[in-house]
């Protein structure tokens, strides 16, 4: 099973892909109707297919160049993509891990707060204890949790779903009906999809066990489809209370709480937690990874369990400390300049250079 195509190629790229990009991507619900779910029923479709197929080329281009460098941390992967600039995108990401894990660690209180009752402190504790003891145990029983987390979460968005589409009297042709669609939403779909991939290098881990471009293409495309899957649920969700509910913070709570009963909702929230966990935990691997690369150079041996688990609650703790002082809520007034930064040192690099490095001619295909 572990060897299989279906595990190497298909579940464990998406699973990773789909559990560290949900918490920051679709959470509150609000990142969906920003960038699809504003500009209309079919709007919003032809959104989703733009940020699929860009999920899906920034993938593929990433998931290959690690293939062929055999560069599945993201230190040796920007050194084949950047040279001697490999450097600035570390930079970048350190920056950019810090807000995640701030962010990981004060939405994750706030939620089991607002909905369950449980101080804030508890839930921000149990944070830290979930990302410490799941590095700790390593990258297979990561990933294999992930693949837990995003099937339990497509049974009970399959769920919630039902109870939204049953509380309304119009039909899914109905409720999808758009006479003049919004085909200028590209734009949006395009930010929202190279901003959501800038932390990938971090998750090359999930393509080890790629073995030819081929496998590269289907994972990369099968991350883009499963990808927008949540988007799409709350895309058609959010139509039956359309264009009303683009005005709501928090239009995922409002509308799942207005239609589905209180279990329902409440099972939403646990795996929401459970995927925000994910997040930090996820992203946290990618930094581990890079830093066992870097013993493995000096020393000759990866680190311990041990310096893997203390290696993420150290950064947790720094991050959420930082958070509490304030420094992360400077940063993310500029988080616009974080989200240009990742376009300069890994996107436009991947899809210029890399491009080049992935298809030039006379390189053997390993």
């Amino acid at each position: 099973m572990l060897h299989s195509y279906l595990y190497r190629v298909l579940l464990i790229p998406t699973a990773v892909f789909l559990s560290v990009m949900f918490g920051g991507s679709y959470g509150s619900g609000r990142e969906v109707m920003e960038f699809i779910s504003q500009y209309g029923p079919m709007g919003g479709l032809y959104s989703m297919l733009v940020t699929m197929l860009t999920y899906s080329v920034i993938l593929f281009l990433s998931f290959e160049l690690a293939r062929l460098y055999r560069a599945y941390e993201y230190r040796s992967f920007c050194n084949a993509l950047l040279g001697k600039g490999w450097f600035l995108y570390e930079i970048v990401i350190l920056v950019g891990m810090v807000i995640a894990l701030a962010v990981v660690g004060s939405v994750a209180g706030t939620l089991v707060y607002d909905h369950f009752g449980i101080p804030i402190w508890l839930g921000t504790l149990s944070v830290l204890a979930v990302v410490i003891v799941l590095n700790y145990l390593g990258r297979e029983l990561i990933e294999q949790s992930m693949m837990v987390s995003v099937t339990a979460l497509f049974l009970v968005l399959f769920a919630v779903m039902y109870f939204v589409l049953s509380s309304t009297q119009l039909s899914l042709t109905e409720i999808m009906n758009d006479a003049s669609p919004n085909y200028s939403s590209w734009r949006g779909a395009l930010k929202y999809a190279i901003t959501g991939t800038g932390f990938l290098p971090l998750l090359l881990y999930c393509a080890r066990d790629l073995n030819t471009r081929s496998e590269s293409f289907v994972a990369a495309l099968a991350c883009g489809m499963v990808g927008v899957l949540p988007a799409l649920a709350f895309h058609i969700a959010f139509m039956t209370e359309y264009p009303s509910i683009t005005q709501e913070a928090l239009p995922t709570y409002f509308i799942f709480a207005k239609t589905s009963p209180g279990w329902a909702l409440s099972l939403y929230m646990v795996v929401l937690f459970v995927l925000i966990c994910q997040t930090g935990v996820g992203v946290l691997q990618g930094f581990i990874e890079r830093l066992d690369a870097w013993q493995l150079r000096r020393r000759g041996r990866p680190m311990s369990r041990l310096g893997h688990g203390m290696t993420a609650g150290f950064m947790m703790i720094a991050s959420l400390a930082l958070g509490s002082v304030g420094i992360v809520t400077l940063i993310l007034q500029g988080y616009t300049i974080l989200s240009a930064s990742f376009l300069v040192v890994f996107t436009i690099p991947l899809l210029t250079w890399g491009v080049y490095l992935v298809f030039r001619p006379g390189r053997p295909r390993p």
